[in-house]
């Protein structure tokens, strides 16, 4: 069937290769040397495009298996960035099981640190580093695929929230974007080693005793402190994603009523996704597939929200943190309901601001080609501070700042500061470049009574700066507040048939 299906053509291709200065089969990918070859499944953006084209071609699978290593590492390179640091200490220095045991001792702390400190920084010296063994490459690419889908979840979370604020705000994402939002990931890795546990050991007022502060706060200062805020937002989307795939249950009341009770499988299962990434994948995966609507089965927790979600008002409450160093931020003493540094650590907090004042002003990541440089500090951290070289995160990311005469900030002051920066967060305006940024900076003022008195127009050096004053935040609040509804009596209910008066 098939010659019988050709014959009538072959005619008309032997006239086109006659035509043809070189044979058709010279144009073949399979003739290109190994070496170029090599390149071309090295620039392959994704595991699944490498599946593909090695299938599709003998010749290029035989060129994969021969240099395996070398393609892997590439692709986990190019994907990560400098990242790839980061990859290798959450393969290489951390244990391989955290529920062995019930709390990380400070000794393990230490020599995590010491040996993350060690890993060089050049990624040149990463890539071609001889004790990179094959296993060791292969568990490079799953550990990134995973890094991959969580990059993916935070794109598909907050890219429609960005889309209401400017239709080109919620492009896809950049391979710097990717780079940043991986990094940070990664790190949340290393850090819930050290934080593994429930810490038993405290004072009498429930803080954690100070060696076990400072062993955290070492790991954190091995950063700058727009790295150090971007950790702390992937904890803020890892306990997210967590909440999402374990649903609220009876379990966490009891479990609160009675801290002392023994752990149930659940349990455990919800902590070891918190400090692992493949575990926390698996069970989000699991849920949505058990959430997925059914036709014939109209149960509730069929229709669960598997995925992070701003509320209807367009306001976001951050998370409560599991991880206390990444909200007390490098000053000790921090008030986490009032976003503000109660009175006694206020000589600590001059002291940090004016060392900030005398260093040298931050250039935001320089475009290069249409990429920033994810090593360099994100646009957004610097346009945010004004160019202020911030020694902070966690609470204290916003500069503690008081209008002229203010003795301290108000209620609605201290309000209208900790929303934004929730909802600053919330947006991932740290791991964005700077073309997104300015879009998203573009948000007009909200009129009153859409979203609220709170939104803010994230203009530069808004995280330095003092907050509105307070009468006019109170004026804002005032006409953001919904009418309200005046019902009638039962006499005139009756009376009027029942109406409602609204």
């Amino acid at each position: 069937m098939y010659q019988a299906g050709t014959a009538d053509t072959s005619e008309s291709g032997k006239k086109q290769e006659q035509s043809s200065p070189f044979p058709l089969s010279n144009y073949t990918l399979e003739l290109l040397p190994t070496e170029v070859l090599v390149a071309i499944l090295s620039a392959v953006r994704s595991t699944a495009d490498l599946h593909a084209l090695i299938h599709a071609s003998p010749r290029l699978y035989q060129v994969f298996m021969a240099a395996k290593r070398e393609v892997l590492l590439s692709i986990v390179a190019t994907d990560l960035g400098n990242g790839l640091r980061d990859a290798i200490a959450a393969l290489r220095i951390t244990p391989s099981k955290l529920e062995t045991r019930e709390t990380a001792s400070l000794e393990d702390c230490e020599r995590i640190i010491r040996r993350y400190e060690a890993l060089p920084h050049h990624l040149g010296q990463l890539t071609s580093a001889s004790e990179l063994a094959m296993d060791t490459v292969i568990a490079l690419s799953q550990l990134n695929r995973t890094v991959q889908f969580f990059v993916d979840e935070f794109a598909e979370s907050r890219l429609p929230e960005l889309r209401k604020i400017h239709p080109d705000a919620a492009n896809p994402l950049t391979p710097t974007e990717r780079r940043r939002l991986s990094q940070a990931l990664l790190r949340h890795q290393a850090l819930a080693h050290l934080e593994h546990g429930n810490r038993p050991r405290q004072t009498l007022d429930g803080a954690p005793l100070a060696e076990e502060t400072a062993m955290t706060h070492r790991f954190l200062h091995l950063f700058r402190p727009w790295a150090a805020e971007q950790l702390a937002e992937a904890h803020g989307l890892v306990t997210e994603l967590v909440s999402c795939a374990f649903p609220h249950h009876l379990t966490t009341a009891l479990r609160l009523m009675h801290p002392e009770r023994p752990k149930t499988a659940r349990e455990r299962r919800r902590d070891a996704a918190l400090y692992d990434l493949a575990a926390l994948r698996a069970e989000l995966v699991a849920e949505r597939a058990r959430a997925v609507p059914v036709a014939d089965d109209p149960s509730p927790w069929r229709r669960r929200v598997v995925r992070p979600e701003p509320t209807t008002t367009g306001r976001v409450s951050s998370p409560s943190p599991r991880f206390p160093c990444l909200a007390a931020g490098p000053l000790p003493a921090w008030d986490p309901a009032s976003y503000r540094v109660r009175r006694e650590g206020r000589g600590l907090r001059d002291a940090l601001y004016q060392r900030e004042d005398r260093l040298p002003p931050l250039v935001p990541a320089a475009a290069d080609d249409g990429d920033e440089d994810d090593a360099a500090p994100p646009f957004a951290w610097v346009d945010a501070h004004g160019g202020l070289d911030c020694q902070r995160w966690g609470g204290q990311v916003r500069r503690e700042a008081r209008g002229d005469g203010e003795d301290d900030t108000t209620g609605h002051q201290r309000i209208w500061v900790r929303e934004n920066v929730n909802r600053w967060r919330w947006l991932g305006f740290v791991f964005w470049d700077r073309a997104r940024v300015e879009l998203l900076k573009m948000t007009p003022r909200t009129p009153a009574g859409e979203e609220g008195w709170l939104t803010a127009p994230y203009e530069t050096g808004w995280l330095a700066a003092a907050p509105p004053a307070d009468e006019e935040l109170r004026e804002r609040y005032e006409r953001s507040r919904p009418p309200q509804r005046m019902r009638s009596s039962r006499r005139a209910n009756a009376t009027r048939g029942g109406g409602v008066l609204e």
